[in-house]
């Protein structure tokens, strides 16, 4: 005999228990899968230290920085004709994290689950409503809804924004915009690669046709990429991304202003690379197949918008240290303005040995 419908307008907290030796879930206890220089002549005195100092730090810190580490918790949630749905959390947020409370819409009903599972009674009305999650502190939680004869749909959550409705949404699927703000700005090749390529580039027009290059390289590959016309093995392409950087910062170092075709060229064809890398990222969320290229779209304008935040704050941050420098003796001047090239150089080196070096390593 089933249990008594509760009383119209009541949430009833789906809880997800936990298997056996797991964590008390309201989430599904699953292991989480685990990312401008000038003329450098005359360095004395304090240069060589300068250098080997940048250097040391960019190495130690590198391979702690992964670039698309971008690892959502994923909350797959599947209804049956009769209004019955079945849950479960195929990639659980970090391991220190709160667990989480599944809260479906008023009119749905929990049942009995096994260990690890979510089982609720929605009846005639569906899964239709607002979806609620507590406990989601930080990073993105994905809910992959699978309804019959509607594939599969996708939302994303994050903190302060833990509600979304279940209701059929001609438009944009929520989320896509500030998650692909998050990826660039989360991304530490991607954010080196647009910062060294600012202070590469001048003058500003010359630059503005650089990024513009950069942007529709990697839109090209990126729509290929997850519309899933053009497919490679991400391990390679993560290692040429690394070295487009060290390509990148070699140029910092010598100072050596391209033209504007060169510049063009340069950005064209690291945002070829850096388009795949940015595909990478977008599969672990993927795209609804009822609304793909309004999510495709969103997420590339998001990775746009963080990209102009990135150029405009190092812009500014440059003008900062040119007026700093301009008031040092000139003999300090020069180890100080190649430490972009070499804090780049460093970290670039570093990514690539350990990019290249994964290809032999068991996953």
């Amino acid at each position: 005999m089933s249990a008594p419908r509760p009383a119209a307008g009541t949430h009833v907290p789906s809880a997800i228990p936990a298997p056996p030796g797991g964590r008390s879930i309201s989430a599904v206890s699953a292991p989480l899968e685990t990312p401008v220089p000038s003329d450098t002549s005359g360095w004395t005195g304090t240069a060589p230290a300068v250098a080997a100092l940048a250097c040391a730090a960019a190495l130690l810190a590198a391979p702690a920085a992964h670039a698309h580490e971008f690892r959502p918790a994923v909350l797959v949630l599947e209804e049956a004709a009769d209004g019955r749905v079945d849950g479960r959390l195929e990639r659980q947020p970090e391991p220190d994290a709160r667990d989480l409370v599944v809260e479906l819409p008023p009119h749905c009903r929990a049942l009995p689950a096994a260990p690890g599972r979510l089982r609720a009674d929605c009846g005639l009305d569906g899964l239709r409503g607002p979806l609620t999650v507590t406990g989601l502190e930080r990073g993105e939680l994905i809910v992959r809804l699978r309804r019959p004869g509607a594939g599969l749909s996708t939302l994303v959550l994050r903190p302060g924004r833990t509600t979304a409705p279940l209701d059929p949404d001609p438009g944009p699927p929520p989320g896509y915009l500030a998650l692909g703000v998050e990826h660039i700005l989360g991304g530490a090749d991607h954010l080196l690669f647009v910062a060294g390529l600012t202070l590469l580039v001048r003058p500003a027009l010359r630059l503005a046709g650089a990024l513009t290059a950069f942007t529709a390289a990697h839109s090209l590959t990126l729509a290929l990429a997850a519309l899933g016309l053009l497919a490679l093995p991400q391990p390679p392409v993560e290692a040429c991304i690394a070295v487009s950087l060290v390509l990148l910062a070699r140029a910092l170092a010598r100072d050596e202003r391209p033209s504007a075709g060169a510049a063009w060229r340069l950005a064209a064809a690291c945002g070829l690379l850096h388009g795949l890398g940015f595909a990478g990222a977008l599969a672990e969320v993927g795209l609804p197949p009822g609304a793909a290229v309004p999510a495709l779209l969103a997420f590339n304008a998001g990775v746009e918008l963080g990209q102009l935040l990135v150029a405009v704050v190092v812009l500014a941050l440059a003008a900062l240290a040119r007026a700093v420098l301009a008031a040092l003796p000139a003999r300090a001047r020069a180890p100080l303005r190649a430490l972009p090239a070499l804090v780049l150089g460093g970290v670039a080196v570093a990514w690539t040995l350990e990019r290249v070096l994964a290809f032999w390593s068991p996953a």
